[in-house]
């Protein structure tokens, strides 16, 4: 009797720890055969996206940016890129572009819909009492088995929100509108720009959420991305002005 409820709470146990959360690799293709975007979730919270040259990692909940120039990669914090991005814009003597008229948006949500085998709901963005092309959808997934995936894809989303607000002056209600409609869960697809291959169930090890050193502080990163910039000046200037065609004019 002793080893048969031994037996039972040990099933339980298992039972209870079914959902707990594991390491997960999610597969996306971008739209336009734009190539594709990878997010390594470990069951700790700690996630690396890998989207063509972009690289974010978060560890720790600190949120870092993979950097390369001409020295080899470096890593920092992706709030001190965004605000050395807007330094040397201003001192470069760019200005916000600014929002200009725009609507207000609501978001909808109508049905469901199937990828990569996980049901999601069907969100839209629309503007208020229009039907206009600014109209934005994405499926997604509340599942809390794939939540750590979506708060990777919230980084990203994140980080290209600052980076507009830097261009515009501020965050446009249609991005508010979908950075509220992202924040509901696991985005399975977004419109025809991103969509969910498969999702893979292995461990990963350290190595896949490596950052390069060096890390660098908000200081040391101004540093080196003005000394790369004025080294990239430097050698276009370099670069002789290409040689007229026989009998065309002289460049002046």
């Amino acid at each position: 009797m002793i080893r048969i409820c031994l037996a039972a709470a040990a099933a339980l146990l298992l039972a209870g720890c079914s959902n707990a959360p594991e390491d997960l690799t999610a597969r996306y293709s971008l739209g336009g055969g734009a190539g594709t975007l990878t997010v390594k979730a470990a069951a700790n919270g700690d996630a690396r996206i890998d989207s063509g040259e972009q690289v974010l990692v978060t560890r720790g909940g600190a949120e870092y940016l993979v950097l390369r120039d001409s020295q080899g990669p470096f890593t920092a914090r992706v709030g001190d890129f965004i605000a050395v991005m807007g330094e040397m814009m201003r001192e470069g003597g760019m200005k916000p572009i600014g929002l200009g008229a725009q609507p207000e948006y609501a978001l909808t949500k109508g049905g469901t819909e199937t990828v990569a085998g996980i049901s999601g709901d069907l969100w839209k963005a629309q503007p208020k009492g229009a039907t206009s092309p600014d109209e934005v959808e994405a499926v997604i997934s509340s599942d809390p088995a794939y939540a750590n995936i979506g708060k990777a894809l919230a980084m990203q989303t994140r980080m290209g929100a600052a980076s507009m607000e830097q261009v515009q002056g501020g965050q446009g209600n249609l991005e508010k509108s979908v950075a509220e409609m992202l924040g509901k869960g696991t985005v399975l697809r977004f419109g025809d720009a991103l969509k969910l291959e498969k999702i893979e169930r292995t461990p990963l090890s350290a190595a896949d959420l490596a950052l390069p050193e060096p890390t660098l502080d908000k200081v040391a990163l101004k540093t080196r991305m003005v000394a790369e910039r004025e080294r990239a000046k430097a050698a276009r200037g370099a670069i002789p002005a290409p040689t007229p065609a026989p009998g065309q004019p002289q460049a002046k």
